[in-house]
């Protein structure tokens, strides 16, 4: 039941794109903000206390990146979005679109002329 809750939140984490990356900003800031209280409280300057504090965290990106990747179902994620682009390169030229509806069927009918009994 636990690995059907969790594939469920990710797949929700797909069409909740906004949302997740408003709430990682904020986590990360705050996380950020946590490290760089504890060195100001150990006698740093607040430039080194956030040099000190992003050097701790790591990486910012690679925290993001496997956070997506956790959050999210990569590879319907890159769907959803090539999906997105196809949708929207379809409605910038109506012409093609209309010539590649009216095309397909009938090349169907050329490729595979037996299977249509």
């Amino acid at each position: 039941m636990r690995q059907l809750r969790a594939w469920v939140a990710r797949f929700k984490g797909v069409f909740q794109k906004a949302a997740r990356e408003h709430d990682l900003a904020a986590e990360i800031e705050s996380h950020l903000q946590m490290h760089i209280d504890d060195n100001i409280r150990a006698g740093m300057s607040l430039a080194e206390a956030r040099r000190v504090a992003l050097m701790k965290l790591g990486g910012m990106d690679q925290a993001k990146e496997a956070y997506r990747d956790r959050a999210t179902i990569p590879f319907l994620e890159s769907a959803v979005q090539d999906l997105r682009f196809t949708l929207r390169q379809l409605r910038k030229n109506p012409a093609f679109t209309l010539t590649a509806t009216l095309m397909v069927p009938n090349s169907q009918r050329v490729l595979f002329p037996d299977s249509l009994g």
